[in-house]
């Protein structure tokens, strides 16, 4: 039990810093106290399913992503979560960007013609 709360805590700050959000911003969001958010980060506080969900959403993530180390169906959950709503201009933009670092950078034995 402590550990998951150490995972969810070591979660939340590393998806909180890479949306560039202090502990008060992500606090204001979720709608608690910022000593709350430092606990949480620091694993010494248990949160509701609700404030859980809350997390994750103003995140921006799944809330999978916040129970367990990174994992690819995990990240592409949070893909498709991004990409809900969108235009199709803006998903075609997404998929024509994906392209281009595929051929770029990716896996060579990926066939792009197929996708």
């Amino acid at each position: 039990d402590k550990e998951l709360l150490g995972i969810i805590g070591e979660n939340v700050k590393k998806y909180r810093e890479k949306a560039n959000l202090t502990q008060a911003e992500l606090a204001e969001k979720v709608g608690i106290g910022t000593a709350s958010v430092s606990r949480i980060e620091r694993g010494e506080k248990r949160m509701k399913m609700e404030t859980l969900r809350a997390f994750a959403d103003a995140l921006d993530i799944s809330v999978g992503l916040l129970f367990y180390q990174e994992n690819r169906d995990e990240l592409l959950l949070t893909l498709a979560k991004m990409l809900d709503g969108q235009s199709p201009e803006f998903i075609e933009g997404i998929i024509a960007l994906t392209r281009a670092c595929l051929e770029n950078f990716g896996n060579k034995q990926t066939n792009l013609d197929d996708l």
